[in-house]
Order: structure tokens, then sequence, then C-alpha cells
């Protein structure tokens, strides 16, 4: 359209284009509805993995159990009391593969972990004027695992001798100790387990130290504490916990367990007071597509107003249609982008997609106008577009700002793009 164009005609292609945005809003919705769709597809696959390898794992213990009976109006009443070690050092070396369900793939651990400590001798006269008589033949040390479908081996050896474990009706181990634990004892701990996700452990001694060793190399540290150190490589991870009695939000001696996973006078759960890590996937496709869709609205209604400014600077006039062609191809970008990322990664998907449907719009531009010109300039404005919208789905903390940048200059370029559309003033006369 040529400058000539009557500010009438101006608006009524302003007021098409900003409904025809509007209109696209829906197809985008749909995308973002088969996006969430494909991210369910995804999980189903995880969570099918997980299931048949082994879950998140939360190491708890061990602990030592020991019933005491009060009789409370001739009727006897048992209650199990817990004690947490007086020294706690546990180990766990985490070697990861991929495993793929479908398309999709997930990390999957092998955990190889050792802790030794020791038990204070116990204060009987104290705890038995507190809890009652204790049955210290029924004595045990009982070790918790979040999911014991993971376990592959386990060995508990109590001041020297080595003590049989059994499941228990929970998601834990139970070993019996000989009478004679008031003494106090020393303690190995080894086990063999596979995990996924998320991978800790509870310091319940009175001091306590983690360490963890992992070929992951994308740790996410969740739980009660970050590490007090850690080392993040290309071949892997390690880190180290270190935590006092004081600090780890449970008694050293509780009532009625025998794992206070709910501990008394509503002291959190011991499963919220755990420290460790999360196998962060630093590209997940999906939320980097979701992101982008975030950014559609402000994708198409820049390429839109760019062709109409084109209109404005050149004299060229494009039909509503070609508009409703070109608002279409926009949002099978993003479709084209989901179904490469699967394949092929985010980047190289984003970059293949970005290609076709620029070469695809620029063609379409030059066949309806057969101006080489236009059609390098439409190719031109795409790509920028592209590129500034990968930039800002690369950026986090600076996205706001380099967004903001980028509308402002828009909106100087349509200034100048409208600014002699206002009629000139009547003349005196």
């Amino acid at each position: 359209m040529d400058l000539n164009m009557d500010s009438n005609s101006a608006s009524l292609r302003f007021i098409v284009v900003t409904v025809l945005i509007g209109v696209l809003m829906v197809p985008l919705l749909l995308v973002s509805y088969v996006v969430s769709e494909r991210e369910g597809f995804r999980n189903q696959a995880i969570d099918g993995i997980s299931r048949s390898w082994g879950g998140a794992q939360r190491i708890t213990g061990p602990l030592f159990v020991i019933p005491f009976e009060r009789r409370v109006d001739d009727t006897p009443t048992v209650q199990h009391v817990t004690l947490t070690p007086r020294e706690l050092d546990v180990r766990i070396d985490s070697r990861h593969e991929m495993r793929q369900r479908a398309i999709y793939s997930t990390p999957v651990f092998h955990l190889d972990v050792t802790a030794t400590g020791a038990f204070d001798p116990l204060d009987l006269d104290a705890l038995e004027k507190r809890f009652g008589t204790a049955r210290l033949e029924q004595a045990e040390v009982v070790v918790g695992l979040s999911d014991s479908r993971g376990l592959r081996r386990a060995a508990f050896d109590w001041d020297g001798r080595a003590i049989p474990m059994e499941a228990g009706d929970g998601p834990a181990l139970h070993g019996l100790v000989r009478a004679d634990a008031a003494e106090g004892a020393s303690f190995t701990l080894s086990l063999g387990l596979r995990a996924t996700r998320r991978i800790s452990a509870v310091p319940v001694g009175d001091r306590s130290s983690l360490e963890i060793v992992s070929s992951w190399p994308h740790p996410s540290f969740v739980g009660r504490f970050l590490p007090d150190h850690h080392d993040i490589g290309e071949a892997g991870f390690s880190a180290s916990w270190t935590t006092h009695k004081l600090a780890r939000g449970f008694p050293s001696i509780s009532a009625d367990g025998p794992l206070p996973m709910q501990a008394p006078l509503g002291v959190p759960a011991l499963g919220d007071l755990d420290v460790g890590f999360g196998a962060f996937e630093p590209v997940n496709l999906y939320k980097s597509v979701e992101r982008s869709l975030k950014y559609g609205v402000l994708f198409i209604a820049l390429t839109l107003v760019s062709i109409l400014c084109l209109e404005l600077l050149t004299g060229l006039r494009f039909h509503f249609v070609q508009y409703g062609v070109v608002g279409i191809s926009l949002v099978l970008f993003f479709v084209t982008l989901l179904a490469l990322a699967e394949h092929v990664g985010f980047a190289l998907g984003y970059a293949v997609a970005a290609t076709v449907l620029t070469s695809m719009i620029a063609g379409y531009a030059h066949a309806s106008t057969n101006k080489v010109r236009l059609s390098a300039i439409t190719a031109a404005t795409l790509a920028g577009l592209y590129g500034v919208l990968y930039v800002l789905l690369r950026l986090e903390s600076f996205a706001l700002l380099v967004g903001a940048a980028i509308l402002l200059l828009v909106l100087g370029v349509v200034m100048a793009a409208t600014r002699k559309l206002t009629p000139e003033a009547l003349d005196d006369g």
C-alpha cells in the first residue's frame, strides 16, 4: 500500500489484523493441549519404567527399636521406642544408564549404599521409668526404604555379627539383635538398590554425614539442607552433607514407631527431612515448547504487524486471506517444532522448523507479489523474529528485560510506518 492510502483503509486493515490475531489464539490453545498430551504420554512411559525398575529412593536409618510394656489397669500395653544412632556416616555411589520406552527415555540409577556408625549404651533405668519394662529380646534394627521394589541386596553387621534382614509390613527392613544390645554397638549397613528420579537419605544420627558420588552430570539438590560441598562436572558430581541432631528436625528418642515417619508432637514427617538429589534433565523439550507457546501471541502479532508495516512503506496490498494463510503458517511452526523436537531435540528441531516455515512464507510472498526484494525482506524479518524468540527461550533471568526492549523497538518501527496516516489539517482560508 502506498503512503497515499487513506486513513480509513489503514484503520480497517489494522482492525482486521487485530481480529485475526485474536482468532489465531484458538489454534494456539489447541497446540498447547497437544503439548500437554504428549508430555502426559512421556510421563506415563517414565512411570512405567519406574514401576519396573524402582522409584525414588529415600533411605532412613538404621534405627534401633525396642518394645516397652506397661500395665494400665492390669492391661498390658506395648509401645515401640525408636532410638537414633550417635554417629552415622552414609556413602551412596550412584551410576546411571538411560532406559527407553517408545520414543521416550529417562535415566535410571544403580546404587551402592554403605552406612557405618554406632549406638550409645542404653540408659535402661531412665527409659523404663519413662516407657515401662524393656523387652530387649525383641529389640530390632530397622532400615526404611521408600520403594522396596528397587532392593537388590542387603547386609547388616551388628557389633561384628551378621544380622539377617527381613521385609516388614511396610517399605522397611527389620533385623533382630541380641538381648544384650543395651550395651550399645557399632554397625555396618550395605545395600544394593535401583532408583529413578530422586535419591536421598534421612540424617537420623545425632551426628550424620552423607556423601553422594554419581555419574549423573545434572543434579538438582533437594531436601532440608543444601550440600556443604559439591563438585559438578561432565563425568558426574560429588556432594557431601553434615548435620547435627539439633538441626535435623526430630528427637533422638520417640515412641510408637517402629519407623517414626510421623514424629510425635507435631514434628514434620521424616520423609520431609531428607537430603539428596533429583535427576534434573537440563532440556525438557515439552517445557521449552510450552514456553515458546507463551510467546506465540507476541510472535504472531509482531509478524502480522510487520507485514502491515511493509504495506504502508512499500505501497503493496495483501489480501486479507493472505494474512490468514501467513497466520496459520505461524501456528503450524509450533506443531512442527513439537513433532521434530521429540526425535531430534529442541535446538535442531527449532532450527529446522524455523527454516522450513521462513522459506515457505517468503516463497508465498514472492509468488503473491512477484517481487524478489519483498520476499527477501519477509525472509529476513521472519528469521529475525525466530532468532529473537529462540534467544528469549534460552534466557531466563533477563527474558523479560530483553522482551520489553524488543517490544519498544517494534513500537518505534510501527510509529515510523504510521506517522503520516493522520489527515492534514484544513487550511485556515
